[in-house]
């Protein structure tokens, strides 16, 4: 095969654009499945808002804890949350005062009424 014929001319000609476009194949396929490609980048915006998600409810928790610290102070003592924890510590109720217990469920519910009847 000489290096004048038509069929070596053509391969000569097509090796540029085979290799511009294994190159180009090489550089999409990265942009899109590599390690910071698109679908990273979307997957890494989920996981952002997830985030913000949880920090914005921590958020929320940190702040009523605080609030509730600030009302266990002693120069701010809110009288009605000492009422409630001493009679929670001491398991003591008020003559007057109307307990309501809170069951677990109903399976004891249908034996206390089978009893009462």
């Amino acid at each position: 095969m000489s290096s004048h014929s038509p069929v070596f001319r053509r391969l000569q000609q097509a090796v540029a654009p085979v290799i511009a476009f294994t190159v180009m194949a090489y550089f999409i396929f990265h942009s899109v499945e590599g390690e910071r490609g698109l679908l990273t980048y979307w997957s890494m915006q989920d996981r952002v808002t997830e985030i913000a998600k949880v920090l914005d409810e921590t958020t929320e928790r940190r702040k009523k804890l605080e609030q509730h610290v600030i009302s266990l102070r002693a120069n701010h003592l809110d009288p009605d949350l000492l009422d409630e924890r001493a009679r929670a510590m001491l398991n003591a109720a008020h003559p007057d005062d109307v307990i309501i217990f809170h069951h677990d469920g109903y399976q004891d519910m249908t034996t206390i009424a089978a009893h009462t009847n």
